[in-house]
């Protein structure tokens, strides 16, 4: 090999190194707005990039790039030994939305209430179950199971009512 050509190869070398240093320093902000609530949000980005984003904190520096939710805690405190939680987690099939980061912006998440409230029913035979999905307002999807500092609140009753008001069947929701 000449040594021009280690010269030659040498400068690529240096290039892409240049190029690649370049791609992995765009940053950009992430910022969670939840009003009247303490929000955590966990994101990550591919295997090795993770972020954590508070609602009582700035905006978060993270690297440039597509980001999903894995996780989101939404907390309402009235004192500190009276709170509330409910809990979003990226699973059971449902795919969260992606959070785009543009170099050198700042990406508002909007999570959380206004809740929408999905029934979901599946029936096994003579067995009907009926659930409930969350939705929040950035598409996310919250557990329906409320958490206060020493248990779950009890499963919410139900009745099923004709038009003509008579009761048809009652019962409640078991979580799970």
């Amino acid at each position: 090999m000449k040594k021009r050509d280690i010269w030659i190869c040498l400068a690529i070398i240096a290039g892409a190194i240049a190029v690649l240093n370049l791609y992995w320093r765009r940053e950009g902000y992430i910022k969670v707005d939840t009003p009247g609530f303490h929000t955590t949000v966990h994101l990550r980005r591919g295997w090795w990039r993770s972020a954590v984003a508070m609602s009582d904190k700035g905006p978060v520096k993270v690297h440039a790039g597509a980001y999903k939710l894995t996780q989101a805690k939404l907390r309402a405190e009235e004192s500190q030994d009276k709170w509330w939680t409910i809990l979003c987690r990226d699973g059971r099939g449902r795919k969260q939305s992606r959070i785009q980061v543009t170099d050198g912006e700042t990406t508002v998440l909007k999570l959380g209430p206004p809740l929408t409230v999905h029934p979901e029913v599946w029936r096994r035979g003579r067995d009907v179950s009926i659930g409930l999905s969350l939705i929040g307002q950035g598409g996310e999807h919250w557990i329906p199971q409320v958490l206060t500092p020493k248990k779950p609140l009890p499963a919410p009753r139900l009745k099923i009512v004709d038009e003509s008001g008579n009761v048809l069947a009652s019962g409640k929701f078991e979580y799970g």
